[in-house]
């Protein structure tokens, strides 16, 4: 039983007429005659009585266009459901950020994109990188925001496409009461005895700042372990120890009591946009990458 046939069955029930009906449908009347005879011969049932001039139903026939009808209607509803979903009208974008996303400007090109696609609605999940990718990778996101390195994503590069939106450098805040703060650069040896608020351990930062502190034969006295940048500000304005966040973050939040001094140890601090290579022919991942592949992130968002 093909949906078209119950399409035929039902304008032949409205019109009471086969020529009618067929005219209509824009097709033959032997054509439509026959279709409505191969689905009586696979229900088993006559739907139709035929007069010399017009049809009407049988009990059966009266049945199966209660039935039908609701099945077409149910099929057109679907139909246009799904091309609101192709045309953007519709749809959920679920989308990893992380901690810093609004440093970076990523809630104002979430609120803008919005703005040009208002069907579209977000699920956002705050995480770590690695937890996003994970997230990821298993299906449960449908793009992600991550702070890692083009070495990390290579390991899945297969699956992925990702793009560079931004990158800066992390700067140590060094509470003024402490000498250092005066230095222009600040090298591992100037940490050696100094209490340290290290990021997270599971982030890249901490891996890559923990290499070098080992490379080096240093082991940093540590206050503690966040990268929770509001906290890790309020440690430094307090002066209970030199904290550390990428030059984007450190400007915007650097305590009037601290200073914000470069690494001589250069560590880059880059986030990707990344997603599943298999979506991007869908329809709202494909319109929201390349909605951000000409996204300036230094527009004013305000």
């Amino acid at each position: 039983m093909q949906l078209a046939q119950m399409r035929y069955f039902l304008e032949v029930a409205r019109t009471g007429n086969i020529s009618a009906a067929a005219k209509n449908l824009f097709l033959s009347q032997p054509s439509l005659s026959q279709s409505i005879r191969n689905l009586e011969e696979e229900l088993g049932i006559p739907l139709l009585i035929r007069h010399p001039k017009s049809v009407s139903l049988t009990d059966a026939g009266e049945q199966f266009a209660l039935h039908a009808e609701r099945i077409v209607g149910s099929a057109e509803q679907l139909s246009e459901l799904m091309q609101k979903h192709s045309r953007l009208m519709t749809g959920t974008l679920r989308l990893g950020i992380p901690w810093i996303a609004g440093f970076l400007g990523i809630f104002g090109l979430l609120r803008r994109y919005r703005e040009a696609t208002p069907g579209i609605r977000y699920e956002l999940s705050v995480l770590g990188s690695d937890s996003m990718l994970r997230q990821l990778l298993s299906r449960n996101l449908h793009g992600a925001f991550l702070v890692t390195t083009p070495v990390s994503l290579s390991k899945q590069e297969e699956e992925l496409y990702f793009l560079k939106v931004d990158e800066s450098e992390y700067m140590a805040w060094v509470p003024k009461s402490n000498p250092l703060s005066e230095k222009e650069e600040l090298s591992l040896s100037d940490l050696t005895d100094q209490t340290l608020i290290m990021p997270s351990p599971e982030s890249i930062f901490s891996r890559q700042l923990n290499q070098l502190f080992d490379e080096t034969g240093i082991a940093p006295t540590i206050l503690c372990q966040t990268s929770l940048s509001f906290t890790v500000s309020q440690l430094a304005a307090e002066g209970l120890g030199i904290g550390f966040a990428s030059a984007t973050v450190a400007e915007k939040l650097c305590p009037a009591s601290c200073r914000i001094v470069p690494l001589e140890n250069k560590i880059d601090r880059t986030v990707y946009y990344v997603t599943l290579k298999e979506l991007l022919d869908y329809p709202t991942i494909a319109s929201f990458t390349n909605y951000l592949k000409n996204y300036d992130f230094d527009t004013p968002t305000i």
